[in-house]
């Protein structure tokens, strides 16, 4: 059976061990960068308004014809 060794620091806490230390290291990169993503989204979602991103400016129509806010062929 393997004994777990347990640090003891000066002021009596015990010490992280490195896996724990790597482990909430991980944790706290993973909520970084959940956090900086749904940042950047709320951003990007009040900046760009989508519709119009993707919109080519007109509609094609099934007459092969194209009207865009620029042209009208009518």
């Amino acid at each position: 059976m393997a004994r777990r060794s347990i640090i003891i620091d000066g002021a009596g806490r015990r010490r992280l061990t490195r896996s724990e230390k790597i482990g909430i290291g991980s944790l706290a990169t993973l909520v970084g960068v959940a956090a900086l993503g749904l940042i950047a989204g709320v951003l990007l979602d009040r900046l760009l308004v989508f519709d119009d991103a993707l919109d080519a400016g007109g509609e094609w129509d099934e007459g092969g014809g194209v009207r865009t806010r620029w042209y009208d062929p009518s």
